[in-house]
């Protein structure tokens, strides 16, 4: 990919979403959650490609799959006015229906947008899937750290009373009742991704950020949630409950283990 395909492809991604400001002036907040939210993954995801000596080209293909792997999730909140995939429709779907709608990546090689379709399909997956090609699980990796890096910035900032005007986007609307899911618990005793499945409780979906830290890609990402002590944010607001001690040990050894 070209430089001045990168450009050309932020020049639409800010006119698309320049609309939507004016579209659905409810949401307005919303819409610049997600807007600042992709600016952050896009410049993350650089990052992390620089820790692994990828080239230019390679750089910009990843920085394309960040700016648009949520661009599902402006005409979800305009048509449904959720960011919930489970109560509209899967935003990462959404979003490729979009970019094929617009033509917009009719300019660059076939294998450059079969890479960024598959790699946005495949971003909010719980896990990804066997026998991906190498190059496709390289930016699938990528895209997969990036965003949960920022998310769990933001979410942090959340639980911590610092939602910066966002609060009623990333509420949850999950009952603030004691305890844990018992799946939930399970899962991530035995070092495996929890399933929003399982969620039913805001200390549940805590529990889940933590549970991402299982499903970090790269030592760069695991050096970045170590720096900004996103494990002690959560665990912070957490019960201080033998479940959350034996979760943080869990989760601490990970990191180290794979740091």
């Amino acid at each position: 990919m070209r430089k001045e395909q990168f450009a050309a492809f932020q020049d639409w991604f800010n006119s698309y979403v320049g609309a939507f400001y004016q579209e659905t002036p409810g949401f307005q907040s919303w819409i610049e959650l997600k807007d600042n939210h992709t600016r952050r993954v896009g410049d993350i995801i650089i990052r992390i490609g620089r820790s692994l000596d990828l080239p230019e080209e390679d750089l910009l293909l990843a920085g394309t799959i960040a700016l648009f792997h949520d661009v599902g999730r402006f005409k979800q909140v305009h048509l449904y006015g959720t960011f919930n995939d489970r109560r509209s429709e899967n935003h990462a779907t959404l979003g490729i229906r979009v970019l094929a709608e617009s033509a917009v990546l009719d300019g660059i090689s076939q294998e450059e947008a079969d890479i960024i379709i598959k790699a946005i399909e495949l971003h909010n997956l719980r896990e990804l899937p066997g026998g991906l090609p190498k190059r496709l699980h390289l930016f699938a990796r990528l895209i997969q750290d990036a965003d949960k890096l920022d998310i769990l910035e933001l979410f942090t900032c959340h639980y911590g009373g610092e939602s910066g005007g966002y609060g009623a986007a990333l509420d949850s609307h999950l009952p603030d009742t004691p305890g844990y899911s018992a799946d939930l618990v399970e899962d991530i005793l035995q070092e495996k991704l929890g399933n929003y499945k399982d969620v039913k409780n805001r200390n549940d979906r805590k529990l889940l950020h933590l549970s991402w830290i299982y499903g970090i890609h790269f030592r760069f990402t695991l050096s970045e949630l170590e720096r900004n002590g996103y494990v002690e944010k959560i665990i912070a607001v957490l019960p201080g409950d033998e479940v959350t001690r034996k979760v943080y040990q869990l989760v601490k050894s990970h990191i180290a283990g794979n740091h």
